[in-house]
């Protein structure tokens, strides 16, 4: 309901400037792009009426010329489109498209500061004349003055000229009335189309954005299969991965495309605000005292100021009013105002403009990699990258200096005639550098990580990963429903370890007598990874070539944390099987008393088996049946002994009662005569003789026959009876032991390493240079580019709380996983600066977040002459200061926010080389 009334406003505002504008037309030049009947396409210009724009006063016949570019609409060509849109394939093509670029360059830019200088001049000579016709106006109206006689002759000049000021005035008056009712209709139009793009369009886009975000992440993790012994399975969860991150950084993308747009819509609806306040004319029916009260004002002090022709303060004053004073007060009347923001909404358009022209190249680019993880995998950067420089990059380097210097610095004073010399004694001081660094081959170029940061904070992530996830089966160990899961998983043998420990002993003990170590260093980590890759038997030209982290930099690092760490535990188990006193019974006595529990009538003898008789009983107690097999039977052996089927027919407590002997507590069954050799038992007074010994040939002593069966208890006649007893119980008796063996300290296992491949000499002397072991712990492998945003001169300097990767507290101690950002211990209130003249892009008042962006920030050492890349950095527990707010840009080095607890939180996120955004290790690019 709400967004139907939205678009009926949009309609009625919509009809309402139709309206409007067509009082307000102008000739115009109307160039459209269309397709002939061949389907080539032609750009054809038509005469048009069309909406008139107000730029000013437009005074100046230069001004009104360069002004006309505002009568032109639509696809007007371009000679610098145009020769961007040339696709040569053959070198020549190539390099006349150079040429014509270059050729292009120049007279666009000198013929812009030729319409630059000319449009400044002409505004100071216009300036200077107003200047001149207001002194002469002045000198004419005190001689009138002087001359004239009487106060008739005053009251005449007086009248002619309110006359004059009201047929002006009233001129202006309707020509300002006709601007401010356009002006009105475009401001109502423009925020009916804001408020139903952001109903219609912006959040319900921006929402499902995040929904297709979440959902697409919920759908990787559920696809996601652990296993890394798999090859098969790893190369597909990496290919789902690649999918789901293409899909996230699409999303992202349009979402940045929303939030532009609406920035770019506030902007001109805020401006076009201002400019319909700005154009009001006012009332028409006032205008005639408002001359004629100003009139006065100006005679009665003109005569104050001629009746008194020797006061010199009097005239001290009237010069003041009219060069000073009267300047000032011009400049912020609505005229000048309205000038200012008409011209203001120009640069928003170009700016738009551009920022769309941005964003389309940077959905060129996604589109291009949409499905680009599908093909074949190509090295994400070329093996061969170089710190160095060549000369002909140093040149290419120079002339784009040249260029930004030129557009933004010569341009504004005019002067053309540097350029020349600049080109020359820049690439001259670039040609040397390069020469003089590859000639010493410096220990600046070498003592530079020979990797970009992305690859860098991969390693550092990977490390801690093997860390974080061997701390979390350790802490697995001491939980007593998981600990065999724990130990299976750090590859312990658990085959005997039937018993659940009594206590378990972590760390330093009476086993193991030391305290566990984790002594990792990112710094040294990357060291070490640029000292080994680095390649000692290429030319000795000074080059690097850069380092790259993929699989055999994994199996690189595992093998690093292997060499350092080592899992112990010792399974200490004293458990064993005591004697019940007394014992515990089931059946027994009478058998007419029906306490015996009835079975099958077979019983088998088993030889090489772990028992020695199986039999299955029909009726059974939860005691004895737990220990039945998958066939239903129970398992003896052969002194009637119970086994486990289900733990390997391991020995339990319980006996099955031999019945030769006794049967019961008190009466036994089955008696032998001793004088005769004759085995019988008595039912009441009935005495039964049996000639065998045993079940129908078979020795299973501890069944009662169907026979006997049946002479006990005659509605028992075709199975047998049994009985058991628990004679022995398990006393456990269980201690674990468990540790972290460091068998290599983090040096040692670097230094081995390293030592053991060629050039092992040099190489740990690189690693040392790297590290700083060779000039007193300051480090070289910097990558230092943005400014630290803490007080002192090194973020170094302070102590964290957290650090990049996945958190590692100490062993066997809880941690939170991956953080991918730095935590810094400050003090409340600390001051934070800009870390590069950028802009603040989001403000998250409730989270105290603050994140500043710039584009095309240039990292130094990465690739031929550095390689610009897009870079975000959000702080958390900060807030801004100094009446900041979203959307400021703000200079390098500036204090702009401040600490809100004793530690603040830095992310920084960079576009890596065009392939998708990365967090990296703030600590590798913060000074």
């Amino acid at each position: 309901m709400g967004l139907q009334r939205k678009q009926n406003n949009l309609r009625k505002a919509q009809a309402r400037f139709d309206k409007v504008s067509r009082r307000s037309k102008q000739f115009q030049i109307d160039f459209r792009r269309e397709q002939n009947n061949r389907g080539n396409y032609h750009t054809r210009a038509y005469i048009v009426r069309g909406e008139k724009q107000f730029h000013g006063n437009n005074r100046g016949l230069i001004h009104k010329a360069v002004n006309a570019k505002y009568r032109i609409k639509g696809d007007v060509p371009s000679v610098t489109r145009t020769i961007n849109a040339w696709k040569p394939k053959s070198k020549k093509g190539k390099v006349f498209k150079g040429a014509a670029k270059v050729t292009n360059f120049a007279v666009h830019d000198v013929t812009q500061t030729a319409v630059d200088t000319a449009l400044a001049a002409e505004t100071v000579g216009l300036k200077g004349a107003d200047v001149a016709q207001r002194e002469v106006r002045n000198k004419l109206k005190q001689k009138y003055t002087r001359e004239a006689v009487d106060d008739y002759h005053r009251g005449v000049f007086f009248v002619k000229r309110t006359a004059v000021d009201a047929v002006k005035g009233t001129h202006c008056h309707l020509k300002q009335k006709k601007q401010q009712k356009l002006e009105k209709a475009k401001y109502k139009l423009q925020k009916a189309e804001y408020k139903v793009f952001k109903v219609d369009s912006y959040k319900p886009k921006l929402s499902a954005s995040k929904a297709d975000i979440k959902s697409a992440k919920a759908f990787y993790k559920s696809r996601k299969v652990r296993d890394r012994g798999n090859p098969y399975r790893r190369a597909m969860n990496k290919r789902r991965k690649q999918a789901y991150l293409q899909s996230k950084r699409e999303l992202k993308f349009e979402q940045k495309q929303l939030k532009t747009d609406k920035k770019f819509k506030k902007k001109e609806l805020r401006n076009q605000r201002k400019i319909k306040r700005d154009a009001s004319a006012g009332l028409l029916v006032l205008k005639p005292v408002s001359y004629s009260a100003k009139r006065m004002r100006a005679s009665a002090w003109q005569k104050a100021v001629n009746e008194d022709q020797d006061n010199d303060f009097v005239h001290a004053v009237d010069s003041a009013k009219r060069r000073i004073a009267e300047p000032m007060v011009d400049k912020v009347k609505k005229p000048q105002r309205l000038q200012r923001e008409q011209k203001k909404r120009d640069r928003l358009k170009d700016s738009e403009s551009k920022s769309k022209n941005r964003l389309n190249r940077q959905e060129n680019r996604l589109n291009e990699k949409h499905d680009k993880y599908k093909q074949k995998k190509k090295k994400r950067r070329p093996k061969n990258k170089q710190t160095k420089k060549s000369v002909s990059d140093a040149i290419r380097t120079a002339f784009k200096f040249v260029k930004n210097v030129y557009e933004k610095e010569v341009k504004k004073f005019f002067a053309t005639l540097a350029v020349p010399v600049i080109i020359i004694l820049l690439v001259f001081a670039f040609i040397i550098m390069i020469f003089s660094s590859i000639a010493s081959s410096s220990g600046f170029t070498l003592g530079t990580y020979a990797a970009q940061d992305y690859d860098l904070s991969e390693a550092e992530k990977y490390y801690t990963k093997l860390a974080y996830e061997m701390n979390e089966k350790i802490r697995k160990v001491g939980d007593s429903s998981n600990w065999k899961d724990g130990l299976a998983e750090l590859d312990e043998d658990t085959s005997g370890m039937s018993d659940t420990p009594d206590n378990w002993y972590w760390g330093r003990s009476s086993k193991y007598d030391w305290d566990p170590v984790y002594d990792f260093d990112c710094y040294k980590l990357w060291s070490f990874l640029c000292a080994y890759y680095y390649d000692f038997d290429a030319d000795d030209n000074g080059d690097i070539k850069y380092w790259e982290f993929d699989s055999d930099t994994e199996d690189l690092i595992e093998d690093l944390f292997d060499a350092e760490y080592n899992f112990v535990s010792w399974y200490d188990n004293k458990s064993r099987w005591e004697e019940l006193d007394p014992y515990n019974y089931w059946g027994g006595g009478n058998a007419s008393s029906g306490t015996y529990y009835r079975a099958e009538q077979d019983a088998y003898i088993y030889d090489g088996q772990p028992y020695k008789y199986r039999f299955k009983p029909i009726a059974y107690t939860s005691e004895i049946g737990q220990y039945r097999d998958s066939d239903g039977y129970i398992c003896i052996t052969d002194n009637y002994r119970v086994l486990d089927p289900n733990n390997d027919y391991a020995l339990t407590g319980f006996y099955v009662r031999d019945h030769r002997y006794y049967a019961g507590d008190s009466e036994p069954f089955y008696y032998i005569d001793n004088s005769t050799g004759t085995f019988f038992f008595k039912h009441g007074s009935e005495r039964h003789d049996r000639s065998f010994w045993g079940w129908d040939g078979i020795d299973a002593w501890f069944l009662v026959s169907p026979t006997d069966t049946h002479i006990w208890n005659d509605s028992i006649s075709d199975t047998c009876m049994y009985a058991y007893y628990e004679k022995y119980y398990w006393k456990t008796e269980c201690a674990l032991y468990y540790n972290v063996e460091q068998k290599k300290t983090f040096d040692k296992a670097i230094e081995d390493i390293l030592k053991a491949e060629s050039h092992s000499t040099e190489r740990w002397q690189y690693y040392n240079l790297l590290v700083g072991n060779e000039d007193g712990n300051t480090l070289y492998g910097n990558h230092q580019t943005l400014y630290n945003l803490l007080p002192e001169p090194s973020i170094r300097d302070y102590s964290l709380k957290r650090e990049f990767g996945y958190e590692m507290t100490g062993w066997n101690e809880s941690s939170e996983g991956l953080y991918q950002g730095i935590k810094v211990y400050a003090d409340s209130g600390t001051k934070l600066k800009m870390p590069f003249s950028g802009k603040i892009t989001d403000v998250a008042t409730d989270d105290n977040k603050i994140t500043v962006r710039k584009d095309d920030v240039q990292y130094w050492y990465d690739g031929n002459g550095g390689t610009k890349r897009d870079t975000e950095v959000t702080i958390a527990n900060a807030v801004l200061i100094n009446d900041y707010e979203e959307g400021d840009s703000i200079k390098e080095g500036k204090e702009f926010a401040k600490t809100t607890a004793g530690n603040v939180n830095f992310h920084i996120y960079i576009d890596t080389d065009g392939y998708g955004w990365d967090y990296i290790d703030p600590r590798l690019v913060l000074y």
